[in-house]
Parts: structure tokens; sequence; C-alpha cells
């Protein structure tokens, strides 16, 4: 398989597996690690993460003057998010317990702090359209912010809540990892608007301007289950929708089919949809992708991760950042959950739906899911791919459509989605 291709596969299919690059895995540490001891008054530690020319400009006996003078003015660190990397420079965002300004953290190749600085938040800010209002759902280690996407009618009207898959995607489906924004939540949000469909869509905790108070090491998956359920409750409080419908995409599909079993839902669709356990799938992905050596050494750690054991052997490089302690505790609670045995547990209508032409998911994934829920609905839709999008077979020119802006939805999923959900 094509390295750019596995990797884009890694970084759609499993919401940790961003972290396979030892690069991004390092600067994410480091700027975690720069929080951690800005939050604790750590300064000298703080001081150990800057480069030597930082040193030369921030003298060592200045940092606690520092670190209280912001505490003063912005107060502590709540979360850190990648921003952007230009010329070899990779910069993270953290954000203050205060609303306002941001603090940058920059690093360099070799994973020095080479600046930080407080400015004016430069993320792309959300831009509410007719019928949008900013949705904001408090848990008790996040605060969620979401787009409601609601129709011109008094009538009650059904409301689908949208549910992202892997790595740092937004609310519109775009991550930052990808050099495009393919946006399918945001059309998939505009065209039910037009057949009198609700739609919520949100950031995960810790991505965009959702945040998460937890660190890596205290995550778990059960966590973005727990998210999704406090917004299935905060939609039941609202008196303007008729039924409520959760979908969710790639990872997003086991973790709504969860939130649906634990709160009263009135149908669950699975977009793009893993049929088999995490490991199960990552296992899959391996063995095409590793030499006979790494897939054994692969699958002695994913089972020794599951059963819950400390690691023995020494990581080869690669696998330190998909590995790393503080992310096993994530892994080990996302390996515990079958799709197949948690549809399933399902009472309400389903709809699975699969694009022939996913390079991530497959045909077999939908059919194992819908196996194991003889009364789902499965739609299989031709030449769809991971992205609700038309794309071709060939894996690499499929990818290349991930950045291709223009790029409708496919003619197919609009259709499919309307008319399950106004079966209900």
């Amino acid at each position: 398989m094509n390295s750019k291709i596995l990797a884009l596969t890694f970084t759609m299919t499993f919401s940790l597996l961003n972290c396979f690059s030892q690069d991004t895995a390092v600067k994410r540490r480091l700027a975690n690690q720069f929080v951690r001891n800005y939050n604790t008054d750590q300064a000298d530690s703080l001081y150990t993460l800057f480069s030597e020319e930082v040193k030369k400009s921030v003298q060592r006996p200045n940092v606690p003057a520092i670190i209280s003078q912001l505490k003063g003015q912005l107060g502590k660190l709540v979360n850190t998010e990648f921003f952007k990397s230009d010329k070899g420079i990779t910069t993270y965002i953290g954000v203050f317990e205060k609303s306002g300004p941001v603090l940058y953290l920059n690093f360099d190749g070799s994973d020095h702090l080479v600046g930080f600085f407080i400015n004016a938040d430069q993320r792309q800010k959300t831009t509410l359209k007719e019928g949008e209002q900013e949705v904001n759902v408090k848990t008790a280690t996040s605060a969620l912010k979401g787009t409601l996407s609601v129709p011109s009618t008094s009538d009650k009207m059904p409301v689908l809540l949208l549910i992202a898959g892997s790595g740092p995607t937004d609310r519109n489906g775009n991550s930052a990892l990808i050099n495009g924004k393919p946006d399918y939540f945001l059309k998939i949000s505009d065209e039910l608007r037009s057949k009198n469909i609700a739609v919520l869509r949100y950031d995960k905790r810790g991505i965009g301007q959702s945040t998460n108070s937890k660190t890596e090491a205290e995550s778990t998956f059960d966590d973005m289950v727990a998210d999704a359920a406090a917004i299935i409750r905060f939609l039941k409080s609202d008196v303007r929708f008729s039924k409520i419908i959760v979908g969710g995409h790639s990872e997003g599909s086991l973790i709504g089919i969860l939130a649906s079993q634990q709160e009263n839902v009135d149908g669950f669709i699975s977009l793009a949809g893993v049929g088999v356990p995490a490991d199960v799938a990552m296992k899959l992905q391996f063995k095409e992708a590793l030499s006979p050596n790494d897939y054994r050494m692969a699958l002695s750690v994913l089972d020794t991760i599951k059963a819950g054991l400390p690691l023995q052997q020494t990581l080869k490089t690669g696998f330190e950042g998909l590995f790393r302690p503080s992310v096993q505790p994530y892994l080990r609670s996302w390996m515990k959950h079958d799709p197949r045995a948690e549809i399933s547990k399902l009472k309400v209508p389903v709809l699975i739906v699969q694009g022939t032409n996913d390079i991530q998911v497959s045909i077999d994934d939908a059919k194992q899911l819908g196996k194991a829920q003889p009364k789902a609905k499965l739609v299989t839709i031709d030449g769809m791919s991971h992205i609700l999008k038309e794309a071709p077979s060939d894996r690499q020119l499929n990818a290349a459509t991930y950045s291709n802006n223009d790029l409708g939805l496919h003619p197919k999923i609009i259709s499919t989605l309307t008319s399950f959900i106004q079966s209900i």
C-alpha cells in the first residue's frame, strides 16, 4: 500500500492514529507537558522545554513571574490543539480559562519550544448561516460546542445528531491533518434542512472549540460516548423536535450505538461504520502494511494492551507514539466494545450505509453490522467514498478527493438519509 494512503487511512479511521506520526505525537506531548507545568506552577520543568535561543531571551528566575502574571490575567490553560505546521514549525494553541487571547506554542523539527506568545485567536471562527444557532453543552469533564441547523417551519420536526469519526475531525467533517475541507457534515446539514430535518453537529472534546479537562492518560473512549449522550439529552429538552435520530460516521458509529443504548432515541444511522472491534480492525490494516516481524510485534502489543497488562518490549520508532502509555487507557476502553454485539442491542429502526469505494471501511463491515442487526436496513451506495462523496476506486485518486473542497456529496446519500428519517 502506498505510504501516503496508509497514513491517510490510519488518520481518518481511528481517533488516535493521527499519532502514528512520531513527530506529531512528540509535539503533542510537549504541548500537554507545557500546560501541566504551567497549571501546577512547575517553573523549572517548564524552563526545560525551552530551546537554547528562548532561554537566552527568558531567564530562569523570571519564569515564575511570567506564570503568575498570565494566570492573574487569563487563568489556567484548559485545552491545547494543533493549529498549523509551516516551514518546519509546528504550532499548538493553548486555550485559557478566561475567553480572549490564546497562547501560541511553536516547536521546531528537533522538538524544541522555539517560541511562545499571547495573541488573538486566529482559528477559524464558526460563521452561522440562516437557520443555524450555536450550541453549548457542558459535562463534568468537557465543554462541547456545536451548530444546530433548524428548518424554517413552526411545525415539529425530526432532528439528526451527527457524530464525527476519527482523528481531529471537527463538526463540519474537516480534519486539521487533511489539506482541504471536505465539509461533508456541513453539506448534510444544509441539504437536510431543506427537507425540514434539523441537524446538530458538534466538535468532539479537545477538537475545534470544544474543551477536555482530562489529561490524555485519563481520557477513555467512554468519555466520547458520555458526551454524545449528553447532547442527546440536550436535544430531548427542545420541544421543537418530534424525533431524535443519531447518526455516527466511521468511529462515530460505535459512539452513536452506545449513546443510543443509554438514551431513548427514535432511530440510528451508521455511516461507514467499522463492523469489528478496534483491535481486530487495526490488526487487519497492520497485516497489509507491515513487514512480518513488525506485524507480529503489533499483534503482541495490541493483545497486551487489550488484556490490561504492561508492555514489556521496547517499541520501534513509529509505534512509540501510537502505543505510548498515556494513550493505552483509551485504546483499551475502545477495544472492549464489539460493534456487532452493541448494534444488536438496539431496539429502534436502524439504517446502515456503506459506499463501495470506501478505502477505509469495507462492505464486509457493513454486512457484519447488518447480520448482527437483522431488522436494520442495509444500503450500499455505488461509487461512494468514506467521506460520503463520489470517488474512483483507485486508492490514490480516491484519497485525492479528500482535499477537493468543491466536490459535493454523493447524489444518493441525502435521499437515503431523508427516506429513512421520514419513515420513522
